[in-house]
């Protein structure tokens, strides 16, 4: 099916924004990266800001689908499916991720917070239907769990960015998110745990603290 002009003109912005940055970048460069002329690019989106506030809009809708699926199947499995649809996402528009001045744009941080709102609810969702069928216990802190669920988002936020700096473990952002939420499981909730993810997963969520301990001492 051919693709038509507009559509290949945010392919190709996105494309290049990624490789050279939104900042460094002109509508002359991305049209002559496509072989069109600047005046049939500025046809279709007459500035910069008309590409990227559109590569917004699309960036929110791929999130909002995947909101969306995980409130019609509520479980943790399809909570870690939105959090790697939303890592995808991060990959696909890093101009965006991990570009500060892009960040802090208020029309920037006004989408990814609807992001951040919705990933937080589902969350919590997760957090009531656990509780509810008994296998997480019930809050015994005031605020505990709005306060879980804001540090998990801030995990995913900044895991690729966070990956930049790994060690020699490379641990993925479903098990960072296990170590904190299991604590909070009662042992039926462990049981379901092991018996979906498996003995192996569930025993290897990471660098064990004996081992830690003595990567410090030989260090």
């Amino acid at each position: 099916m051919k693709i038509n002009t507009k559509d290949r003109i945010l392919e190709s912005s996105r494309i290049y924004f990624n490789k050279h940055g939104y900042g460094a970048s002109s509508l002359y460069q991305i049209a002559q990266g496509m072989n069109i002329s600047r005046g049939n690019l500025t046809y279709h989106f007459k500035d910069k800001e008309s590409l990227l506030n559109i590569h917004l809009d699309d960036m929110v809708k791929r999130s909002k689908e995947s909101f969306t699926n995980s409130f019609l199947v509520p479980s943790w499995q399809t909570l870690i499916v939105t959090s790697e649809d939303f890592l995808q996402v991060q990959k696909d528009y890093s101009f965006i991720f991990f570009d500060k001045n892009i960040l802090f744009m208020p029309e920037v941080q006004k989408r990814i917070k609807v992001i951040r709102e919705n990933h937080i609810r589902i969350q919590m969702s997760m957090i009531n239907v656990s509780i509810q069928s008994g296998n997480m216990k019930k809050e015994s802190i005031s605020g505990m769990y709005h306060n879980l669920s804001r540090t998990l988002w801030q995990i995913l936020f900044f895991y690729l960015v966070a990956k930049n700096f790994k060690g020699k473990l490379d641990v993925t952002w479903d098990k960072q998110m296990w170590c904190l939420l299991l604590p909070h499981f009662t042992e039926k909730g462990i049981k379901s745990f092991v018996n979906h993810f498996g003995k192996d997963y569930y025993e290897k969520l990471g660098l064990s603290y004996d081992s830690f301990m003595q990567e410090i001492v030989s260090f």
